[in-house]
C-alpha cells in the first residue's frame, strides 16, 4: 500500500523547499494542509551567469554557486546537488546535472527496507518554471513524466527505479533541461520529492544529544515532556524539555551501577542496580528503599499507565513487587537464571526474561516458566496492542540478534533480524511500529511485515529506548548507551 509521508514541522517546512513523501503519482491532488507553505524555498536559475541555486529568494543568484535545497532545512533530509549547469544559445536550453542525497535514516524507494520499488525517488515540480528577470515561456524538457502530486500534470524526473537509495547515499546525477527563450535572464520554480519508505509515519532522523557524560547509559524513561537516563557510577541523568543534565540526588551512589529506571507521568521516579539497590524520587524527594536482597536488579517497570503497581527483576531469578511504591516485597520465582528484563503488562499479564532464554509469565497470581523458543539471552523486550488498546503481539530480543515473536504470549517463533549483532531495548508503538537497539549502534524497526536497519549515525552500545506516552506521534524517542551516547529520534 502506498501511504502519504507527511511531514509533521510544519516550521521546517517553511524554511525548505522539499517534501518527503510515500506516495506514487495519485489519482487526486494530495490537499494541501498546515504543512503546504507559500514560504517555500525557490530554485533559481541565471541563464546568463549559468548557475542553479535553491535557497532563500535572490533578485540574481550568485555566479557560481551550485544547487542545495533540503527538506526542513539545509542538509536535514534530503540533498540535492547540482553540477555542470549551463546555457546553450543556440539551440536555447538551459541545462544542470542533479544529484539526490537520502540524509534520513530509512532506505528510500522501499517499502520494506530491503525490496527495490520501482516508482523511485521523483523530485517533481510544484510550481514554475516562470521568468523573474526577461519574459519568455519555459519548459522542462527532458521530464521522466508526468503525475498528480500536490497539482495536476506536474512533470518530475525519477531517480533510482528498482534499486534503494540507502541512508546517505547519493544518486547517479540526472540531466534536467529547459526550455529558455534568450528573452529570459533568470527564472525559478519550486520542487518536491516523494518516495516510498520502510515507515513512512516513523523516524526520519537519530540526532546525537549531549548528555554531559561519558559513562555507560543503560536505561531511559520519557513521560510527560521530562525524561531519566541511569548508568554507571550511580548516574542519574533529567530531561527537562530542552536539555540532558545530572540529577543532584544527594545520596551516596557513585560506588553503584544503575541498570533500569522508569519515569511515572506523576512524577515518580524508580532506579535500580548493584546489590538490590533501589532508589525513588517522589517528585521532591530522593530516597534509597530497602529491597531485602543483595542480588543486582537489572531491570524496574510499572503497569501500561505507570500508575500503580511495580516490579523489578534480577541476577539469580529474584523478582520484587511493590503495590505501593514504598514496600518492596520478593515473589516466588521459578527459575535461578539472571532476569534481565521484565515486559509487558496487560491487566493481571506480567513477563520478565533473561539468560539462557528464560521466560517468566505472572498470571495475578504467581510466576510460571514458558517456552520462549531460544537459548540465547533476552535482554530486551516491545509489546504492542491493537486499535482497542489490547495487547496483542509481544517480541522478545537478545544475543546473536535473535527476536522471538508471539501473538498470543504463550507461542513464539523466531523472525529474522537483519543483524547478528545483540539486541538489548525494545519499545512497541502500535503493531506496525517496533524499534528494537543494540551493539555497535544497532537500531531496527518492524514495519508490519519486516525488520529492517536504520542508521543511528552511531557505533556505541545501545542499552534502551523509550517514547513518551505523552507526545503526539510516534516518532519522538529517547535512545541510551555506552559513553555517554543519547540519541533523540525524530521526524
Amino acid at each position: 500500500m502506498v501511504r502519504t509521508f507527511r511531514l509533521i514541522d510544519a516550521a521546517a517546512l517553511s524554511a525548505a523547499g522539499l517534501w518527503v513523501a510515500a506516495c506514487a503519482e495519485s489519482s487526486a491532488p494530495i490537499a494541501p494542509k498546515d504543512q503546504f507553505r507559500t514560504e517555500l524555498i525557490t530554485c533559481q536559475a541565471s541563464v546568463t551567469a549559468g548557475t542553479f541555486i535553491c535557497a532563500s529568494p535572490h533578485p540574481t543568484p550568485p555566479p557560481g554557486m551550485g544547487l542545495g535545497v533540503t527538506l526542513g532545512g539545509q542538509g536535514i533530509h534530503v540533498l540535492l546537488a547540482s553540477s555542470g549547469t549551463g546555457y546553450n544559445s543556440g539551440t536555447q536550453v538551459f541545462s544542470t546535472n542533479v544529484t539526490v542525497q537520502n540524509l534520513i535514516v530509512q532506505p528510500m524507494n522501499s517499502a520494506d527496507g530491503t525490496t527495490a520499488d520501482t516508482g523511485g525517488v521523483k523530485v517533481f515540480f510544484n510550481s514554475g518554471p516562470t521568468a523573474t528577470l526577461g519574459s519568455g515561456t519555459i519548459t522542462v524538457n527532458n521530464a521522466d513524466g508526468t503525475g498528480t502530486f500536490t497539482g495536476s500534470t506536474q512533470p518530475f524526473f525519477r531517480y533510482n527505479s528498482g534499486t534503494l537509495l540507502a541512508s546517505g547515499a547519493t544518486s547517479a546525477p540526472k540531466t534536467w533541461q529547459f526550455g529558455v527563450p534568450n528573452t529570459v535572464t533568470t527564472f525559478e520554480f519550486t520542487v518536491f520529492v516523494t518516495t516510498r519508505l520502510p515507515a513512512d509515519s516513523s523516524v526520519l532522523r537519530w540526532i546525537t544529544v549531549p548528555s554531559g557524560t561519558t559513562r555507560k547509559l543503560s536505561s531511559v524513561s520519557a513521560c510527560g515532556g521530562s525524561a531519566y537516563a541511569v548508568g554507571d557510577s550511580g548516574t542519574i541523568l533529567s530531561y527537562d524539555g530542552t536539555s540532558w543534565g545530572p540529577v543532584s540526588t544527594g545520596l551516596s551512589l557513585s560506588k553503584i551501577n544503575l541498570y533500569g529506571v522508569v519515569f511515572s507521568c506523576a512524577g515518580r521516579v524508580y532506579a535500580v542496580g548493584d546489590s538490590g539497590k533501589i532508589v525513588r524520587f517522589t517528585g521532591s524527594t530522593w530516597s534509597v528503599q530497602s529491597s531485602s536482597v543483595l542480588d543486582t536488579l537489572f531491570n524496574v517497570d510499572e503497569t501500561g499507565d505507570r500508575t500503580a503497581a511495580r516490579a523489578a527483576v534480577g541476577a539469580h531469578g529474584v523478582i520484587l513487587y511493590t503495590a505501593d511504591g514504598t514496600s518492596w516485597t520478593q515473589q516466588a520465582s521459578p527459575t535461578t537464571a539472571d532476569l534481565y528484563v521484565t515486559g509487558p503488562v496487560a491487566g493481571n499479564d506480567r513477563y520478565a526474561a533473561g539468560a539462557g532464554g528464560a521466560l517468566l509469565h505472572y498470571d495475578g497470581t504467581s510466576w510460571s516458566l514458558r517456552s520462549s523458543n531460544t537459548a540465547n539471552d533476552l535482554h530486551g523486550v516491545a509489546g504492542a496492542a491493537n486499535s482497542s488498546g489490547v495487547l496483542t503481539d509481544i517480541w522478545w530480543a537478545g544475543s546473536g540478534g535473535t527476536i522471538e515473536h508471539s501473538s498470543d504470549g504463550t507461542i513464539y517463533s523466531p523472525q529474522t533480524s537483519g543483524t547478528a549483532q545483540g539486541l538489548f531495548g525494545g519499545i512497541g508503538l502500535s503493531t506496525t511500529d517496533v524499534y528494537l537497539v543494540g551493539s555497535a549502534g544497532t537500531i531496527i524497526h518492524w514495519n508490519g511485515t519486516s525488520w529492517s536497519g536504520m542508521a543511528s549515525g552511531s557505533a556505541a552500545d545501545l542499552k534502551a529506548i523509550s517514547r513518551d506516552p505523552e507526545e503526539p506521534g510516534n516518532s519522538d524517542l529517547w535512545v541510551v548507551g555506552t559513553g555517554g551516547k543519547i540519541l533523540h529520534g525524530v521526524r
